[in-house]
């Protein structure tokens, strides 16, 4: 079905309860960053690919809204369809809010499905649309979508303490202890990944994220998990019964909230509880909203976790090297595409033993395609490699031992100066960063600063974040830290973060740099306590692409020094021509 008919079809649906806009948002009921197919909603109305954005339909429009990241993908995907593409972030673009207020009369009706829409976004569209009417009982996509994916089945599997460091009673004392402090009698939990962290599971419901979707409501006796039961082994079973977790179907959340008797105290977050959810607690239960107090747990990672998660970034940087001189030999041929190479990569990452999936869709750009900052190859239109120009991947992958998330941008022949300048501004823009002292508990917002002051000095910038939280074999994005504009989180011991900047030049190329880091005490004095970035990634920065004239003394030793210890770390994992393509990366300048 085409884009219009399906647009016909949804229309006809809306008219019938006099909906005069329909939401259709990124989301599943537990507002996850990646999704399953089933709920890719968003996808199968507009045809935008893009793993964040919204669309609205009204009766003569269609809009989509996304960031700064998808603007050149949304531009190609939406093209010859009748949704417009708007542009977040942008100064004079109209935002969602806008469209609404002057598109809906003032008594109008905007409808949107209630499990797949957060308590936040709920109220601050409440909040801005006055007396237009916000409906949420409609799933009108359901209704028309003949062949939707159905749900995943995979099995969920006990992640074994000694990757974890930290056993399920322990997670749940420290929670306790929290709602203590908060006088909160319960907390519902809506986040997979919040409940695999705190009971030690895993599973396969949503690429590239291995959890299982589930809920769970926490009091000070008991524990209730609703998932579905078909997706628990006996082993599984058992061990969730020794830990006197109570297991209901997935469905039965809702009941369980209503069972809560008034006056008692809920803790819960507004960011990952739906409103159909939030709905069904009595009018007479007391709630609190703020952070899953599991998120705030989880950020910061425990000796053993950061122990395994050096090891997980020695094997997948070890890869890497393999990956990086394969695609080397094979851009001489003439034959290699981004679509092969990004393949070849999985591949190559597969070959582990404690492999269990990507981390996330591989972003292979050749040329003008980096500048698209999330741009995956795909069976339509991936480019040729040559023997010119700049190749960036950015990529990822878990293993038992962790989660990794590294971006290299290479060179694959000539480059102009131009290629050479940005790409020297990035990585003046990641050493910044990267040897930065700070005072313990700076926040995210002041750590975005350091990053970008070399490509600022230029005149230059990039339009997403410096840093993201990096979650352990759990979401590659993990909050609530950030490194960016207006994240506020304070940067704590052993936190993890990555550092990523960029330098986007569309039609010409794309240029990113990253790591991953911990947050680790550097010295204390009479000012305070200060602290530093330690490296958890040790890949060779290419050195080909750097213009050295625009480089300081310290940068270049800096650069020398951190090539020499990729060496060191990653020759006992490699040899032959992957050995000798390493020695060669590592050289000084």
């Amino acid at each position: 079905m085409s884009i219009h008919n399906r647009l016909e079809k949804l229309r006809k649906l809306m008219k019938d309860r006099n909906i005069d806009a329909y939401i259709i948002p990124t989301s599943d009921p537990h507002q996850s960053e990646y999704i399953s197919d089933y709920y890719k909603t968003r996808e199968y109305i507009s045809g935008f690919t893009g793993s964040a954005g919204t669309a609205v339909v009204t009766m003569d429009k269609a809009g989509l809204w996304t960031d700064a990241r998808y603007f050149l993908q949304a531009e190609k995907e939406l093209a010859n369809t009748e949704f417009h593409l708007y542009k977040m972030g942008i100064e004079g673009e109209m935002s969602l809010e806008e469209f609404l207020l002057e598109e809906v009369r003032e008594f109008g009706k905007i409808g949107f499905d209630g499990n797949c829409f957060s308590v936040s976004d709920y109220k601050n569209l409440s909040e801005k649309m006055g007396s237009r009417a916000l409906v949420y009982d409609i799933d009108y996509i359901s209704q028309i979508w003949a062949d939707r994916p159905d749900l995943p089945k995979n099995p969920v599997w006990i992640f074994d303490e000694k990757y974890v460091g930290e056993s399920f009673e322990s997670k749940l004392k420290r929670l306790r202890d929290k709602m203590d402090d908060l006088g909160c009698d319960y907390t519902f939990i809506g986040a997979p990944e919040d409940i695999c962290y705190l009971l030690n599971i895993r599973g396969g419901d949503v690429e590239y994220t291995p959890v299982v979707l589930s809920y769970l409501l926490v009091s000070h006796e008991s524990v209730h998990l609703c998932i579905d039961r078909d997706k628990l082994t006996s082993d599984v079973l058992k061990y969730l019964d020794e830990k006197r977790v109570k297991i209901h179907n997935y469905s039965y959340i809702t009941d369980l909230m209503k069972q809560i008797k008034g006056k008692n105290w809920i803790y819960l977050d507004p960011d990952r509880t739906n409103v159909n959810i939030y709905d069904s607690i009595n009018s007479n239960v007391r709630v609190k909203l703020g952070l899953n107090i599991t998120s705030s747990m989880k950020a910061i990672k425990n000796e053993i976790e950061l122990e395994n998660q050096k090891e997980a970034y020695l094997i997948d940087c070890a890869s890497l090297v393999k990956f990086f001189n394969w695609v080397k030999i094979g851009t001489r041929t003439g034959a290699l595409t981004e679509l092969i190479a990004s393949k070849k990569l999985h591949d190559i990452r597969a070959e582990n033993e404690t492999f269990i999936d990507d981390s996330f869709e591989t972003i292979a750009g050749f040329a003008e395609n980096a500048a698209i900052v999330h741009y995956a190859p795909s069976n339509l239109g991936s480019k040729t490699l040559g023997e010119k120009g700049m190749l960036l991947v950015d990529s990822g992958a878990h293993y038992k031992q962790g989660t990794t998330d590294i971006t290299r941008t290479i060179a694959l022949g000539k480059l102009t100066e131009e290629e050479k300048n940005d790409y020297t501004l990035v990585l003046k823009s990641f050493i910044a960063i990267m040897t930065a002292k700070f005072k313990n508990k700076t926040n995210g917002e002041r750590l975005d600063m350091i990053a970008r002051y070399p490509l600022w000095k230029a005149g230059k910038d990039f339009l997403h974040s410096t840093g993201h939280g990096v979650g352990y074999v759990l979401s590659v994005h993990e909050g609530p830290q950030r490194i960016g504009d207006k994240n506020q989180v304070e940067f704590v011991e052993n936190m993890t973060t990555s550092i990523e900047p960029g330098l986007y030049i569309a039609g010409k190329h794309g240029i990113r740099i990253e790591n991953e880091v911990y947050v680790k005490e550097d010295f204390v004095n009479e000012f305070g306590r200060f602290m530093r970035f330690e490296n958890l990634t040790y890949l060779p920065i290419d050195t080909a692409p750097i213009n050295i004239d625009m480089l300081d003394m310290w940068e270049i030793e800096w650069l020398n020094s951190y090539n020499k210890k990729c060496q060191e770390l990653l020759s006992p994992y490699l040899d032959g021509s992957d050995l000798e393509y390493l020695k060669e990366s590592c050289k000084e300048i």
